[in-house]
C-alpha cells in the first residue's frame, strides 16, 4: 500500500514538513504532534522577541530621563490660544422631514369613470340614466377616498414639520447657548492672558502653575506649584512638588526564562538609581527656571527666581506625612540667560549657583528654604458662623447669598477640624471665583481644596463646573467642591467625570447640616417667590 503525504507549514518559523502514513487519521495524529511542537518554539520566539521590545522600552526611558532639559529646550512656547475651545457645537443639525407627495387627484373625464355602455344602455332612458349615475358615483366615492387621502398626508407633513422645527429650535437653542458660553470663556481667556502680559501680580501668580503644568516627563508624579510674585523687586518664588525617587522608573531589562517559563525583571542598582534621581531633579530645576526666564509673556517682569523644590513623602521613623524641603535656589535671569543648557552638567551647576541641597536628594535631607512664600492670602476675610442660628423653617434656597457662603465654609471646617484642617473665606465676588478654601493635612486626600457655593434655584450647568474646574487649576488646588441648593444637569455630571471634583446637591448639603446637628429645609419654589426682584 502506498504511503499518504501531506505538507505541514508554520509560516512564523518559517518551517515545512511532509507528514507520511498508512492512513489519513495516522498523518493526522503526527500533524498534530508536530504543530504542538512548533507552537511551543513559536511562543518561545515571541516571548523572546517581547523581552527584547521591552529592554529596548526600558532603555528608551532611560535616556529619556537624562535628556528632560535637552527636550525641554526644543518646546514651543507657550501661547493662550491653547487654553482656547473653538470646537464646533458637536450635535448633529437635524434634518428637515421629506414631504410625503399627494396623490394625483382623479378626473371625472377619466376613461376608468367613462366606460362604454352597453347596447341596452344607449336605448333605454331608464338604463342610460342609471348607467351615468353609477358612473358619477364611482367618481365620487374615488374622489372622496382622494380627498381623505391627502388630508391624512397634508397632516402627517405639518406634524412631522411641526416635530422637526421644535427639534431644530432645541437645537438651535443649545448652540447658541454652547456658543456664547465658548465665547464667553474664549474672553475670560483673553481677559486672563492681558493681566499676565501686564504683569499684575495675581495673574502672574496664576500663570506660572498653568506654565509649568505644560511640561512633560517620561514617568508620573504628583505636581504641584504654588507660587509668589514681588513686583517691587520683580523676584517670582516657585514652590514645587519634586517627584519621589520611587517615581523614577528603575527597570533595566526584561528576560523570558525560557526552562521556567516566566518573566525575570532586572533592576538597575541603588547606587544608580541615585544619581539618576539626583540627575532628573536638577534637570526639573533648570527645566522650571528656563521655561519662567524665556516666556515671551513675563520674561520682562522677572528678574530672580527662587525655587523651592519639596518632597511629599513619610518619615519612616514616625509613619507621619512630612513636606520637607530638599533643595532651594536663588538666580537672576541675567546669570541664567548666559548659561549653555545644552552642554550643563544640572548639579555641578547647582552647587556653583550656591544652591542648597543635601550631597545626594534620595536621603531626604530637609533644607532651610533661601526665601519662603508668605502663607497670607489678602484674599480671605474673617468669617462669620450662620449654623446656629437654623431651624427646621430656614429655607437655605432663600437664605442671603453671604450668609450662604459663610454656612458651607462653617460646615467644611467642621469636617476637616476632625484631621487639623483649615477652612477660609474669600472676599465676596459672586464671579464664579473662589469661596473658600480648605487647607487639609490628611496623607491622603489632603491639600489645597477650593470651594464654591452655589445658592440656586435653577439646576446648575456644566459652565460652573467649567468654571471650578479653572479655579482649581489656576489654584494649584488638589480638588474642587460644588455645591448648591440646587442640582446639577447631566453635562455637568459629565464634565465632572474622572477630575478631581465633587458636586454636592441640595439634598446631599441637608445631609451634611444634619450630620453636624443642624437643621433646615430646602424649598425652591417658595424661594423664587421670596427671591423676586
Amino acid at each position: 500500500m502506498a504511503l499518504l503525504r501531506k505538507g505541514v507549514s508554520h509560516s512564523g518559523l518559517n518551517k515545512y514538513r511532509v507528514v507520511t502514513g498508512q492512513t489519513w487519521d495516522e498523518i493526522a495524529q503526527k500533524e498534530k504532534a508536530i504543530r504542538l511542537q512548533w507552537d511551543i518554539e513559536w511562543k518561545s520566539k515571541c516571548n523572546q522577541t517581547s523581552a527584547k521590545e521591552k529592554t529596548r522600552q526600558a532603555e528608551q526611558i532611560q535616556a529619556a530621563l537624562d535628556h528632560i532639559l535637552l527636550d525641554s529646550l526644543r518646546a514651543p512656547l507657550f501661547n493662550f490660544d491653547v487654553l482656547k475651545d473653538n470646537t464646533p457645537f458637536p450635535d448633529y443639525q437635524p434634518t428637515p422631514p421629506i414631504q410625503k407627495a399627494l396623490p394625483r387627484e382623479p378626473m371625472r373625464t377619466e376613461a376608468e369613470f367613462n366606460p362604454q355602455p352597453s347596447f341596452i344602455e344607449k336605448i333605454s332612458r331608464t338604463k342610460k340614466a342609471a348607467f351615468e349615475a353609477e358612473n358619477q358615483r364611482r367618481f365620487d366615492e374615488a374622489h372622496q377616498r382622494w380627498e381623505s387621502e391627502v388630508k391624512s398626508i397634508q397632516t402627517s407633513n405639518q406634524n412631522r414639520m411641526a416635530e422637526f422645527e421644535l427639534k431644530y429650535k432645541e437645537w438651535s437653542d443649545k448652540k447658541a447657548a454652547y456658543e456664547a458660553e465658548q465665547i464667553n470663556n474664549n474672553k475670560e481667556i483673553d481677559s486672563f492672558a492681558d493681566a499676565v502680559k501686564s504683569g499684575r501680580k495675581d495673574a502672574i501668580e496664576d500663570y506660572i502653575p498653568l506654565l509649568l503644568g505644560t511640561l512633560r516627563y517620561p514617568f508620573e508624579f504628583e505636581r504641584e506649584v504654588v507660587t509668589e510674585y514681588l513686583p517691587e523687586s520683580k523676584l517670582l518664588i516657585v514652590e514645587t512638588v519634586l517627584p519621589k525617587m520611587e517615581s523614577i522608573p528603575n527597570v533595566k531589562s526584561e528576560t523570558f526564562v525560557k526552562s521556567k517559563n516566566e518573566w525575570k525583571t532586572t533592576l538597575y542598582s541603588e547606587s544608580y538609581m541615585k544619581k539618576k534621581y539626583d540627575s532628573v531633579i536638577y534637570q526639573i530645576v533648570l527645566q522650571i527656571l528656563h521655561t519662567c526666564f524665556r516666556d515671551q509673556h513675563i520674561a520682562s517682569f522677572i528678574d530672580a527666581i527662587a525655587v523651592n523644590g519639596k518632597l511629599k513623602t513619610v518619615d519612616k521613623a514616625t509613619g507621619q506625612h512630612i513636606e520637607p524641603c530638599i533643595l532651594s535656589l536663588t538666580t537672576t535671569q541675567k546669570d541664567f540667560m548666559a548659561l549653555n543648557l545644552s552642554a550643563i552638567d544640572p548639579k555641578a551647576w547647582f552647587k556653583s549657583a550656591k544652591g542648597v541641597s543635601a550631597a545626594s536628594l534620595a536621603n531626604i535631607a530637609p533644607v532651610a528654604p533661601l526665601i519662603t512664600i508668605s502663607k497670607e492670602d489678602k484674599r480671605f476675610i474673617e468669617a462669620y458662623e450662620v449654623a446656629d442660628t437654623l431651624d427646621e423653617s430656614s429655607n437655605l434656597a432663600a437664605m442671603d447669598w453671604q450668609d450662604f457662603e459663610n454656612l458651607v465654609r462653617e460646615l467644611f471646617e467642621k469636617e476637616f477640624s476632625v484631621n487639623g484642617g483649615e477652612v477660609k473665606i474669600t472676599q465676596a465676588s459672586r464671579d464664579g471665583g473662589v469661596d473658600a478654601v480648605a487647607f487639609d493635612p490628611d496623607p491622603i486626600r489632603g491639600g489645597k481644596i477650593v470651594i464654591q457655593a452655589k445658592r440656586y434655584t435653577n439646576v446648575v450647568g456644566v459652565s460652573a463646573v467649567r468654571d471650578l474646574y479653572g479655579t482649581l487649576l489656576n489654584e494649584g488646588a488638589t480638588k474642587g467642591i460644588l455645591v448648591t441648593t440646587s442640582s446639577y444637569g447631566n453635562d455637568a455630571y459629565k464634565f465632572a467625570n474622572g477630575k478631581p471634583i465633587t458636586l454636592l446637591n441640595g439634598g446631599e448639603l441637608l445631609y451634611l447640616l444634619e450630620k453636624h446637628g443642624y437643621h433646615a429645609k430646602i424649598d425652591i419654589k417658595e424661594a423664587k417667590e421670596l427671591l423676586k426682584p
